[in-house]
């Protein structure tokens, strides 16, 4: 890698004046330094080893920082995007392993964390066979497979990894950012996670729900996408909810252009509330399973002399 430090960069529509809710921001680095820590001692079997600092740098349009790692045993601060030096190597092998820079990294396929969490996507690891070459096969229960490193395989399966991984991710989850990005030099993404990829990073991904309930709903529409699996923001008036609409008619109707859309448009609509128990807290997600009706905004009656 070159430059003098590793970026991570959010950015979206809610950063792009260069500033971000600061409980928002400050949970995504903590977890993310506790990714970091827990990937090197589980990778060296010796805990407290490192500790992760922010240099902030903020800059117009998305909302930069920059991380740098601390090496608790008195060798100097190696910033994640240099350093060939012994605690720089390790940073390396840290950040390779998790997936931010598999690129200029020796692991296996450039697969790292990250690459092996996305290509899951929500299914469960049915069986691990090691490999005679050290590394290990991944295989999910409808039968694909991966190789990976084997250090890799016991992080993607280990709750201390995964849960900070999704803490760090949920800020994709919320209205207004489109990526997280991992820059080893500025303006050049080592690795990329977007939005319509959030889902796959939590950490009951593939889980069945603890409970699920179905309702009829009047939603107002705040904010809408026309790609699929990009969640829409809908308020009735008292919740604000962000629903992923998995009505193929809709759908239809839309590509069509039979339907079109005027801002504070209605949907009255069939939803399906999944919640989850795990960890870190109850999850809740909610799925548009039928679109029965779009209903324009009122317009204002102008009164009689005006």
């Amino acid at each position: 890698m070159s430059g003098d430090h590793f970026r991570v960069v959010y950015d979206g529509p809610a950063v792009e004046d260069g500033e971000m809710d600061v409980s928002q921001l400050a949970s995504s680095l903590l977890a993310l330094g506790k990714l970091i820590e827990n990937a090197d001692a589980i990778r060296t079997g010796e805990a407290g080893r490192v500790k992760v600092r922010v240099k902030s740098d903020v800059r117009r349009g998305s909302f930069d920082v920059g991380i740098a790692v601390h090496w608790i045993d008195g060798l100097k601060d190696a910033a994640l995007a240099w350093a060939l030096t012994p605690e720089g190597a390790g940073t390396l092998a840290i950040l390779g392993l998790l997936g931010f820079n598999v690129k200029d990294t020796a692991i296996i396929g450039g697969k790292g964390v990250i690459q092996v969490v996305r290509w899951l996507h929500g299914r469960r690891v049915a069986r691990q066979i090691i490999l005679e070459n050290g590394n290990t096969t991944l295989i999910v229960e409808d039968g694909e497979q991966l190789d990976v490193n084997t250090t890799v395989a016991r992080l993607v399966d280990d709750p201390s990894i995964r849960q900070p991984l999704e803490k760090f991710t949920e800020p994709l989850r919320d209205d207004g950012l489109e990526e997280i990005r991992f820059e080893n030099q500025l303006g050049v993404a080592a690795e990329r996670i977007i939005s319509i990829e959030a889902p796959a990073f939590v950490a009951a991904s593939g889980a069945e729900p603890s409970s699920s309930s179905t309702f009829r709903a009047t939603y107002q529409i705040k904010r809408l996408f026309f790609d699929r699996g990009r969640k829409w923001r809908l308020s009735n008036g008292a919740q604000t909810i962000q629903a992923e609409i998995e009505d193929e008619d809709f759908w239809a109707r839309v590509d069509a252009s039979d339907v079109s859309f005027a801002k504070e448009d209605y949907l009255v609509c069939m939803v399906r509330m999944d919640q989850w128990l795990s960890p870190s807290g109850l999850r809740t997600e909610y799925v548009i399973v039928r679109v029965e009706q779009h209903l324009p905004a009122p317009k204002q009656v102008a009164l009689p002399g005006m």
